[in-house]
């Protein structure tokens, strides 16, 4: 469950860190490490890559922490006035009785106010803040929480890997920086965020591990970019169905079991109810907020040509498919496994494992 970005929001209209210098992620630098998309893919075509933002996976997670607040409020205010009014002549209430509800109002408010502001980031917002990657015209589109939409030359963002101490969690983040200044003037991130893969002495090992999921998604999207659809079209089997249209419920539900699909059974049980919860707030979340539209001018940047075998979306279910199934299937474009040494077949897993879990 990471909020960063929505809250706290990332630090705009400053220079770059040393550290975030010394991580900095270049597009042209191919990883050996097999790419990872972490459900992030909406529709994929060999115009533009569409990918879901990170609050995405545990969306209603938030308004767990936001409804308490506002729902005690408004019981202790309730509960004040019918007991006021019990007591009182009639529908005449005594003066004491007024500033005492005055009072503990004005007390309440505050409590009530901060709990409406974190409800506003999952409700009545935006289903999700989707991100583009135009390969033919090099454009990086995003979606940003404010509803605003920036379009970047891919060459010109600054990746690079950001770190949040206190949930001991690693993103990637694209810095859009002021051509005169290079201050940073916004910020997105890609979908994944977990660990940093550490060997047994706690140190970064100096070959990339099959485990290093973060920069195996950073290299999903890289290479996409850089080497185009047939590079990474096998690792997608799930397309995110969200492509003018709301998740069902169903959707919802398994989205949000898939964080903890990793996990060990015991863990799995105990956060069970928990993830029981938070898909009845993304319910109301998905109900309450709207699906976004990208500018006209951006949908004219990603015209999808007739025919193109790599276009593939999510059906209902959100398993991949073409859009063109039989240009797809005349070019031998599907899912396929990964062979590896020893000549047994390997799926990249779906979800993360419990060494990387969120």
């Amino acid at each position: 469950m990471n909020y960063f970005g929505l809250f706290p929001r990332y630090q705009v209209n400053r220079p770059l860190s040393k550290a975030e210098l010394n991580n900095q992620l270049a597009q042209k630098e191919k990883l050996d490490i097999e790419p990872y998309s972490n459900l992030c893919v909406i529709k994929m075509n060999s115009t533009f890559l569409e990918s879901v933002d990170k609050w995405y996976a545990w969306r209603g997670s938030l308004s767990v922490f936001a409804l308490p607040p506002i729902v005690t409020v408004l019981v202790i205010l309730a509960g004040m006035i019918l007991e006021a009014f019990a007591k009182s002549d009639g529908l005449k209430l005594q003066s004491y009785d007024i500033e005492t509800m005055l009072a503990l109002t004005m007390c309440l408010m505050p409590m009530f106010f901060i709990g409406i502001w974190l409800l506003r980031k999952e409700w009545f917002s935006l289903t999700h803040y989707p991100v583009r990657f135009n390969r033919k015209k090099q454009l990086v589109h995003v979606f940003h929480t404010d509803g605003t939409v920036s379009t970047t030359p891919w060459d010109e963002i600054f990746f690079t890997l950001g770190h949040m101490p206190r949930l001991h969690d690693w993103e990637i983040r694209g810095h859009i920086l002021d051509p005169n200044t290079s201050l940073i003037q916004r910020t997105f991130s890609l979908s994944y965020t977990g660990p940093l893969y550490l060997d047994h002495n706690g140190q970064r090992p100096k070959n990339l591990s099959e485990y290093d999921l973060l920069l195996a998604h950073w290299e999903f999207i890289r290479r996409y970019m850089e080497e185009g659809p047939d590079a990474v079209s096998c690792q997608v089997q799930f397309c995110m169905p969200l492509d003018g249209r709301k998740e069902s419920i169903r959707i919802g539900i398994e989205r949000m079991l898939a964080n903890i699909a990793c996990v060990y059974v015991p863990v799995y049980l105990m956060m069970l109810p928990l993830c029981a919860i938070f898909s009845l707030n993304r319910i109301f979340a998905m109900c309450t907020s709207k699906i976004p539209e990208w500018p006209s001018e951006v949908e004219a940047d990603c015209s999808v040509e007739n025919d193109d075998p790599y276009a593939i979306t999510g059906n209902q279910s959100g398993d991949r498919v073409a859009v063109y199934p039989e240009a797809a299937a005349a070019a031998g474009v599907e899912f396929r496994p990964r062979r590896i040494a020893d000549g047994r077949l390997k799926l990249r897993p779906s979800y993360p494992s419990t060494q990387l879990m969120r």
